[in-house]
Protein backbone atom coordinates (compact mmCIF):
# COMPACT_ATOMS: atom_id res chain seq x y z
CA UNK A 1 0.00 0.00 0.00
CA UNK A 2 3.21 2.12 1.23
CA UNK A 3 3.91 1.66 -2.52
CA UNK A 4 1.38 2.78 -4.57
CA UNK A 5 1.11 5.94 -2.07
CA UNK A 6 3.85 7.07 -2.53
CA UNK A 7 3.83 6.40 -6.74
CA UNK A 8 0.70 8.80 -6.20
CA UNK A 9 2.20 11.26 -4.59
CA UNK A 10 5.00 11.74 -6.75
CA UNK A 11 2.70 11.67 -9.87
CA UNK A 12 0.57 14.46 -8.12
CA UNK A 13 3.40 16.75 -7.37
CA UNK A 14 6.19 15.76 -10.42
CA UNK A 15 3.88 15.22 -13.34
CA UNK A 16 6.91 15.09 -15.70
CA UNK A 17 9.28 12.38 -17.42
CA UNK A 18 12.53 11.07 -16.56
CA UNK A 19 13.60 11.35 -12.16
CA UNK A 20 11.37 13.04 -9.97
CA UNK A 21 13.86 13.85 -7.45
CA UNK A 22 15.30 16.62 -10.17
CA UNK A 23 12.13 18.23 -9.48
CA UNK A 24 11.65 17.37 -5.56
CA UNK A 25 11.18 19.83 -2.59
CA UNK A 26 14.38 20.23 -0.40
CA UNK A 27 13.88 23.46 0.50
CA UNK A 28 11.33 25.49 2.85
CA UNK A 29 11.92 28.66 0.79
CA UNK A 30 10.93 27.19 -2.60
CA UNK A 31 8.13 24.95 -1.11
CA UNK A 32 6.60 27.86 0.66
CA UNK A 33 6.80 29.84 -3.11
CA UNK A 34 4.61 27.14 -4.24
CA UNK A 35 7.93 26.86 -6.99
CA UNK A 36 8.39 30.49 -7.94
CA UNK A 37 11.01 32.61 -7.52
CA UNK A 38 13.61 31.03 -9.56
CA UNK A 39 15.72 33.86 -9.88
CA UNK A 40 16.04 34.05 -6.03
CA UNK A 41 19.03 32.02 -4.59
CA UNK A 42 17.79 29.14 -3.10
CA UNK A 43 21.32 26.81 -2.60
CA UNK A 44 19.49 24.00 -0.79
CA UNK A 45 16.61 23.56 -3.64
CA UNK A 46 16.88 21.35 -6.25
CA UNK A 47 16.27 23.62 -9.03
CA UNK A 48 16.71 27.10 -9.86
CA UNK A 49 18.63 29.76 -11.97
CA UNK A 50 22.31 28.96 -11.41
CA UNK A 51 23.06 32.56 -12.22
CA UNK A 52 21.34 33.85 -9.48
CA UNK A 53 24.03 35.20 -6.72
CA UNK A 54 23.71 35.34 -2.57
CA UNK A 55 24.76 38.66 -0.84
CA UNK A 56 27.01 37.11 1.73
CA UNK A 57 28.68 33.86 2.66
CA UNK A 58 26.59 31.32 4.40
CA UNK A 59 25.77 27.40 5.56
CA UNK A 60 22.94 26.76 4.99
CA UNK A 61 20.81 22.88 5.91
CA UNK A 62 16.71 21.80 5.52
CA UNK A 63 14.25 19.05 6.17
CA UNK A 64 11.46 18.59 4.38
CA UNK A 65 8.37 16.20 5.23
CA UNK A 66 6.18 14.37 2.88
CA UNK A 67 3.08 12.42 3.66
CA UNK A 68 3.95 8.39 3.69
CA UNK A 69 7.37 8.89 5.46
CA UNK A 70 8.95 10.57 2.50
CA UNK A 71 11.80 12.68 3.69
CA UNK A 72 14.54 15.14 1.91
CA UNK A 73 17.89 16.81 3.68
CA UNK A 74 20.38 18.68 2.37
CA UNK A 75 23.12 20.86 3.18
CA UNK A 76 24.79 23.55 1.09
CA UNK A 77 27.99 26.11 1.41
CA UNK A 78 28.22 29.83 -0.47
CA UNK A 79 31.31 31.13 -0.97
CA UNK A 80 33.36 33.96 -3.02
CA UNK A 81 35.94 32.01 -5.13
CA UNK A 82 37.08 32.92 -8.84
CA UNK A 83 35.78 36.57 -8.46
CA UNK A 84 32.80 34.98 -8.39
CA UNK A 85 30.54 32.80 -6.20
CA UNK A 86 30.84 28.98 -5.50
CA UNK A 87 28.61 26.66 -4.10
CA UNK A 88 28.41 23.16 -2.91
CA UNK A 89 25.32 21.28 -2.14
CA UNK A 90 24.78 17.86 -0.76
CA UNK A 91 20.77 16.82 -1.21
CA UNK A 92 18.99 13.51 -0.36
CA UNK A 93 15.50 12.81 -0.60
CA UNK A 94 14.47 9.58 1.01
CA UNK A 95 11.05 7.28 -0.11
CA UNK A 96 11.19 4.76 2.87
CA UNK A 97 11.95 1.23 3.98
CA UNK A 98 9.55 -0.90 2.01
CA UNK A 99 9.23 -4.99 3.21
CA UNK A 100 11.39 -7.29 0.32
CA UNK A 101 8.92 -10.67 -0.45
CA UNK A 102 9.69 -13.44 -2.16
CA UNK A 103 7.79 -15.52 -4.85
CA UNK A 104 5.79 -16.90 -1.95
CA UNK A 105 5.34 -13.94 -0.29
CA UNK A 106 7.14 -14.56 2.70
CA UNK A 107 9.17 -11.20 4.09
CA UNK A 108 12.93 -11.96 3.33
CA UNK A 109 14.12 -8.72 4.73
CA UNK A 110 13.63 -5.02 3.99
CA UNK A 111 15.31 -2.38 1.50
CA UNK A 112 15.09 1.86 0.81
CA UNK A 113 15.02 3.71 -2.19
CA UNK A 114 16.50 7.22 -2.32
CA UNK A 115 17.43 9.86 -4.32
CA UNK A 116 21.36 11.86 -3.95
CA UNK A 117 22.62 14.35 -5.20
CA UNK A 118 25.61 16.31 -5.14
CA UNK A 119 26.67 19.10 -6.94
CA UNK A 120 29.26 21.95 -7.63
CA UNK A 121 28.04 25.35 -8.75
CA UNK A 122 29.26 28.56 -10.09
CA UNK A 123 27.67 32.15 -10.70
CA UNK A 124 29.36 35.79 -11.26
CA UNK A 125 28.49 38.90 -13.18
CA UNK A 126 29.83 40.51 -16.21
CA UNK A 127 32.01 43.29 -15.57
CA UNK A 128 30.37 45.81 -18.28
CA UNK A 129 26.91 44.58 -18.13
CA UNK A 130 24.56 44.17 -15.17
CA UNK A 131 24.20 40.48 -16.65
CA UNK A 132 24.79 37.56 -13.86
CA UNK A 133 25.69 34.13 -15.59
CA UNK A 134 26.16 30.95 -13.53
CA UNK A 135 26.34 27.31 -14.05
CA UNK A 136 25.93 23.72 -11.75
CA UNK A 137 26.60 20.18 -12.36
CA UNK A 138 27.26 17.39 -10.71
CA UNK A 139 26.56 13.57 -10.17
CA UNK A 140 22.52 12.17 -9.31
CA UNK A 141 22.43 8.61 -7.78
CA UNK A 142 18.87 6.84 -8.09
CA UNK A 143 18.96 3.83 -5.51
CA UNK A 144 16.25 1.03 -5.44
CA UNK A 145 17.18 -1.81 -3.27
CA UNK A 146 20.32 -3.00 -4.91
CA UNK A 147 20.04 -1.26 -8.32
CA UNK A 148 21.69 2.10 -8.80
CA UNK A 149 21.40 4.62 -11.93
CA UNK A 150 24.36 7.17 -12.14
CA UNK A 151 23.56 10.32 -13.97
CA UNK A 152 25.93 13.44 -14.89
CA UNK A 153 24.23 16.57 -15.17
CA UNK A 154 24.68 20.41 -15.64
CA UNK A 155 22.27 24.01 -15.74
CA UNK A 156 23.50 26.45 -16.80
CA UNK A 157 21.43 30.52 -16.75
CA UNK A 158 22.05 33.93 -17.15
CA UNK A 159 19.88 36.75 -15.73
CA UNK A 160 19.53 40.53 -16.15
CA UNK A 161 19.13 43.00 -13.39
CA UNK A 162 16.70 45.81 -14.44
CA UNK A 163 18.25 48.17 -11.07
CA UNK A 164 16.11 51.17 -11.91
CA UNK A 165 12.95 49.18 -12.54
CA UNK A 166 13.70 47.17 -9.22
CA UNK A 167 13.70 44.09 -11.53
CA UNK A 168 15.29 40.92 -13.25
CA UNK A 169 14.47 38.42 -15.82
CA UNK A 170 16.93 35.53 -16.52
CA UNK A 171 16.55 32.22 -18.74
CA UNK A 172 17.87 29.16 -17.48
CA UNK A 173 18.19 25.29 -19.35
CA UNK A 174 18.75 22.75 -16.68
CA UNK A 175 19.48 19.11 -16.58
CA UNK A 176 21.16 18.00 -19.25
CA UNK A 177 23.53 15.20 -18.98
CA UNK A 178 23.46 11.64 -19.61
CA UNK A 179 23.56 8.10 -17.61
CA UNK A 180 26.45 6.90 -16.60
CA UNK A 181 25.42 3.92 -14.72
CA UNK A 182 21.33 2.77 -15.91
CA UNK A 183 19.88 0.00 -14.05
CA UNK A 184 17.32 -0.72 -17.33
CA UNK A 185 17.98 -1.42 -20.54
CA UNK A 186 15.63 1.42 -21.82
CA UNK A 187 17.95 4.75 -21.90
CA UNK A 188 17.37 6.73 -18.58
CA UNK A 189 15.69 10.35 -19.67
CA UNK A 190 16.53 13.26 -17.59
CA UNK A 191 13.84 15.90 -17.02
CA UNK A 192 15.91 18.46 -19.89
CA UNK A 193 13.78 21.80 -19.43
CA UNK A 194 13.79 25.80 -20.45
CA UNK A 195 12.86 27.75 -17.49
CA UNK A 196 11.77 31.80 -17.82
CA UNK A 197 11.81 34.03 -14.90
CA UNK A 198 10.89 37.32 -13.85
CA UNK A 199 10.98 39.01 -10.63
CA UNK A 200 9.73 42.67 -9.45
CA UNK A 201 10.18 44.56 -6.16
CA UNK A 202 6.51 46.57 -6.41
CA UNK A 203 7.02 50.48 -5.39
CA UNK A 204 3.48 50.83 -3.35
CA UNK A 205 3.73 47.44 -1.78
CA UNK A 206 6.42 45.85 0.38
CA UNK A 207 5.55 43.26 -2.12
CA UNK A 208 8.66 41.17 -4.42
CA UNK A 209 6.78 39.66 -7.13
CA UNK A 210 7.73 36.26 -8.75
CA UNK A 211 6.90 34.45 -11.82
CA UNK A 212 8.66 31.92 -13.89
CA UNK A 213 7.55 29.58 -16.93
CA UNK A 214 8.58 26.35 -16.86
CA UNK A 215 8.83 24.27 -20.63
CA UNK A 216 9.65 20.58 -20.16
CA UNK A 217 11.53 19.12 -23.65
CA UNK A 218 10.44 15.77 -23.69
CA UNK A 219 6.67 16.16 -23.34
CA UNK A 220 6.38 19.31 -24.51
CA UNK A 221 4.88 20.45 -21.15
CA UNK A 222 4.59 24.12 -19.79
CA UNK A 223 3.80 25.04 -16.15
CA UNK A 224 3.73 28.93 -15.05
CA UNK A 225 4.42 29.37 -11.25
CA UNK A 226 3.56 32.77 -9.08
CA UNK A 227 4.74 33.69 -5.63
CA UNK A 228 5.69 36.63 -4.14
CA UNK A 229 7.36 37.34 -0.96
CA UNK A 230 6.12 40.30 1.69
CA UNK A 231 8.70 42.15 3.35
CA UNK A 232 7.43 42.89 7.13
CA UNK A 233 9.05 44.17 10.14
CA UNK A 234 11.23 42.92 12.41
CA UNK A 235 13.12 41.27 9.58
CA UNK A 236 10.31 38.84 9.01
CA UNK A 237 8.94 37.97 5.15
CA UNK A 238 6.31 35.87 4.58
CA UNK A 239 6.35 33.81 1.51
CA UNK A 240 3.28 32.57 -0.70
CA UNK A 241 2.82 30.99 -4.03
CA UNK A 242 1.29 28.74 -6.78
CA UNK A 243 0.76 27.30 -10.12
CA UNK A 244 -0.36 25.52 -13.31
CA UNK A 245 -0.41 22.01 -11.02
CA UNK A 246 -3.44 22.91 -9.01
CA UNK A 247 -5.56 22.29 -12.30
CA UNK A 248 -3.41 18.73 -12.73
CA UNK A 249 -4.19 18.18 -8.65
CA UNK A 250 -8.03 18.90 -8.88
CA UNK A 251 -10.15 15.82 -7.83
CA UNK A 252 -12.98 18.40 -7.55
CA UNK A 253 -14.12 17.07 -3.97
CA UNK A 254 -13.83 19.67 -1.84
CA UNK A 255 -14.01 23.14 -2.40
CA UNK A 256 -11.15 24.20 -0.12
CA UNK A 257 -8.70 21.31 -1.83
CA UNK A 258 -9.24 23.17 -5.02
CA UNK A 259 -8.61 26.57 -3.77
CA UNK A 260 -5.64 25.49 -1.84
CA UNK A 261 -4.25 22.68 -4.17
CA UNK A 262 -0.98 23.13 -5.38
CA UNK A 263 -0.43 26.47 -3.31
CA UNK A 264 2.57 26.94 -0.30
CA UNK A 265 2.80 29.41 2.71
CA UNK A 266 5.99 30.30 5.11
CA UNK A 267 7.42 32.64 7.28
CA UNK A 268 11.57 33.35 6.67
CA UNK A 269 13.04 34.80 10.30
CA UNK A 270 16.39 36.89 10.31
CA UNK A 271 18.00 37.33 13.32
CA UNK A 272 21.63 38.38 13.12
CA UNK A 273 23.94 36.29 11.62
CA UNK A 274 21.17 33.38 11.58
CA UNK A 275 17.99 33.05 9.00
CA UNK A 276 15.25 29.98 9.71
CA UNK A 277 12.37 29.28 7.52
CA UNK A 278 9.43 27.39 7.74
CA UNK A 279 6.83 26.34 4.77
CA UNK A 280 3.85 24.14 3.63
CA UNK A 281 2.65 23.08 0.14
CA UNK A 282 -0.48 21.97 0.01
CA UNK A 283 -1.97 19.52 -3.07
CA UNK A 284 -5.14 18.92 -4.47
CA UNK A 285 -5.59 15.56 -3.16
CA UNK A 286 -5.78 16.78 0.84
CA UNK A 287 -2.46 16.12 2.11
CA UNK A 288 0.34 18.85 2.80
CA UNK A 289 4.13 18.91 2.87
CA UNK A 290 6.27 20.37 5.35
CA UNK A 291 9.99 21.98 5.36
CA UNK A 292 12.58 23.75 7.81
CA UNK A 293 15.37 26.03 6.42
CA UNK A 294 18.15 26.94 9.01
CA UNK A 295 21.11 29.16 7.60
CA UNK A 296 24.22 31.00 9.48
CA UNK A 297 26.09 33.64 7.29
CA UNK A 298 30.11 33.34 8.23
Amino acid sequence: MKKYLIILILGQLFAESGFPGFNAWTSSSRLAMGGAGQLIKVPLAAYGNPAALSSNRNFSTSFVRYPAGIHSQAAAIVFPKFDGQMTFVLRRLSYGVFERLDEDAVSTGNYTSSDTWINAGYSNQLKTFPIYYGFTGGLFFSNLDSYLSTLLYLSSGMIWMLKEQQAAVGLSLDNIGFAIQSTTQNKDILPVKISLGMTKRLVHLPLTLAIDIVRLLQEKHKDIFIGGIFHLPHDIKFKWGTSTHKFDQNIRQEIWKSILGATGFGLHFNYGATDAGVGTYFYGTGGWITGMDLSVRF
